[in-house]
C-alpha cells in the first residue's frame, strides 16, 4: 500500500506540506494509541515533555526543535527505529518555504504599504 493509500499517522505526516498538516499527524498519532496529552507526557519518561507541550504539539504548534518530538513520538510509544522517519517529515516541513513566517519588519512593511497612498 502506498503512502497515499495509507491512513497512518505517519503516512499522514509523509503528505504534510503545512505545519497544521503535520501536527494533524501527530494528534492522529496519539489518539490512534488512545492517549491523553498527560499520558504522553507521562509515557516520554526521562526525555522530559510537559503535558502543556504535548497538548500545544498536536493542535497547534509543531515543535520547534527536535528533542520535544522526540520525546512526544517516545511518549505515543513508536518504536524507536520510526523516530528518525517522523523527524525526517518534520524537518522537511518546517524547512518549507511556504512554511516560513516573514521577518517581523517584512510584516511590518508590507502592512504599512497595503494604507500608503502617495500624495497627489
Amino acid at each position: 500500500m502506498s503512502p497515499s493509500e495509507d491512513d497512518s499517522p505517519f503516512a499522514t505526516a509523509c503528505r504534510a506540506t503545512t505545519r497544521t498538516e503535520f501536527v494533524r499527524a501527530l494528534n492522529q498519532l496519539r489518539t490512534s494509541r488512545g492517549l491523553s496529552c498527560r499520558q504522553v507526557s507521562i509515557n516520554a519518561g526521562d526525555l522530559a515533555l510537559a503535558k502543556s507541550s504535548a497538548h500545544a504539539m498536536c493542535t497547534y504548534r509543531p515543535p520547534k526543535h527536535e528533542e520535544p518530538l522526540r520525546a512526544f513520538l517516545t511518549g505515543c510509544g513508536e518504536p524507536c527505529e520510526a523516530l528518525d522517519g517522523w523527524v525526517a517529515q518534520w524537518r522537511r516541513v518546517t524547512a518549507s518555504r511556504a512554511n516560513r513566517r516573514p521577518h517581523p519588519a517584512a510584516q511590518l512593511v508590507q502592512s504599512s504599504a497595503r494604507g500608503f497612498s502617495p500624495p497627489e
